[in-house]
């Protein structure tokens, strides 16, 4: 019915964890029919034991295939209209290199909710920047690395704030404007608002929802659970743990072959754990992630959201990494691993708190908190 060994084992995890709403287990996957083909389909089961679902139990299989088309056909869809909302609504401001607000557009304005005459001249911190020193330092940082950005390898995502003090996060491609003899003049800044509005608790979050599908495609990581990890990595940014700054790795999906290089260098706090208290997506986790970041070491975490592992340290020589300035030994080592598995990896940085999302050994999205 799989189509090899670690289907089947995912398809086994998805069962043990996931309830539908009368509680029962459930899992999607692929079966394989007579001919050949896959099937994309829902398994339920009514163990003869609920305590222990490997003593069998009647399992129903029900073909979801068009289910899958319409929601393949429904995300393609969603895609397409996010680009144009976000070409047709941008944020645009220019600035010095001292961060006064030289030009804003008339869709910038209504945004943050001023007049052109109460922001040209002024800097953006204090206006659109909330006054944290933290904040200024990524300011100045952004000035500083603003080639590279030119080259456009990642969206720096900040925390701005409207007129009425409202907080929202931005996601910014910047862009170094030159004299004539190739020194920056002056930054050109495109932003999109992406805060999360959906939630309805009155927590302002960042909404993943316009990038994570470049992050997440042809891996085996679900939507939820790098959302979990994502959000989970800016609570570490934002908080710390203690007052105290915190560093750390999470490496999610491919675990198989994140396993094969790395090696395991503290007990595994997580070991022999149920497995409803090692799932990424179960909230009470957080805590307890929150403080096990503070031991410097690498998270290792399956696709469907399992901590398979705490403590891992990375063993991919990161001799050919060829990352920015300013970037220590845990972003080269995530970008290495990457560069040679299938996994997402997330870095928090201990000085200055910046999140950065690697794949194939790149960087997709440094984030400024």
């Amino acid at each position: 019915l799989f189509r090899d060994p670690e289907e089947y084992g995912q398809a086994s995890r998805d069962l043990m964890i996931r309830r539908d709403v009368q509680g029962r287990p459930f899992a999607e996957c692929r079966l394989i029919r007579n001919n050949g083909s896959a099937m994309p389909a829902r398994l339920q089961v009514q163990p003869l034991d609920p305590r222990d679902i490997s003593r069998g139990g009647t399992f129903v299989v029900t073909d979801i295939s068009e289910k899958q088309k319409i929601a393949d056909a429904l995300k393609e869809s969603e895609a397409r209209y996010r680009e144009v909302l976000q070409n047709s609504q941008s944020i645009i401001l220019r600035m010095d290199t001292k961060g006064i607000i030289t030009f804003c557009n008339t869709y910038a304005l209504t945004f943050f909710d001023y007049a052109s005459e109460d922001l040209l001249g002024k800097s953006v911190v204090g206006t659109l920047v909330p006054e944290k020193a933290r904040i200024q330092h990524g300011l100045s940082m952004m000035a500083n690395d603003i080639g590279f950005n030119a080259d456009g390898y990642a969206v720096n995502i900040n925390e701005n704030i409207r007129r009425n003090g409202d907080r929202v996060w931005i996601a910014w491609i910047n862009k170094a404007i030159r004299d004539e003899q190739g020194r920056i003049t002056e930054i050109l800044c495109i932003g999109n608002d992406i805060t999360d509005r959906k939630r309805g608790t009155g927590e302002v979050r960042i909404s993943t929802d316009a990038w994570k599908d470049a992050v997440i495609s042809n891996t085996d990581v679900r939507e939820e659970v790098f959302d979990a990890v994502f959000h989970i990595c800016t609570e570490i940014s934002i908080e710390g743990r203690e007052g105290k700054p915190v560093g750390t790795t999470f490496l999610i999906g491919d675990t198989k072959h994140v396993l094969e290089k790395s090696r395991q260098i503290i007990l595994n706090p997580f070991e022999g754990h149920k497995p409803e208290f090692r799932v990424v997506t179960n909230p009470a986790l957080n805590e307890n992630i929150k403080a096990l970041a503070q031991l410097d070491v690498a998270f290792v975490i399956t696709g469907d959201g399992f901590v398979e592992s705490v403590g891992r340290y990375i063993t991919v020589d990161s001799s050919n990494v060829s990352l920015p300035p300013g970037m220590g030994t845990r972003h080269n080592s995530v970008a290495a691993i990457t560069s040679v598995t299938n996994a997402i990896g997330i870095v928090v940085s201990q000085s200055g708190g910046g999140i950065t999302v690697f794949r194939e050994g790149r960087i997709l999205k440094k984030i400024t908190l």
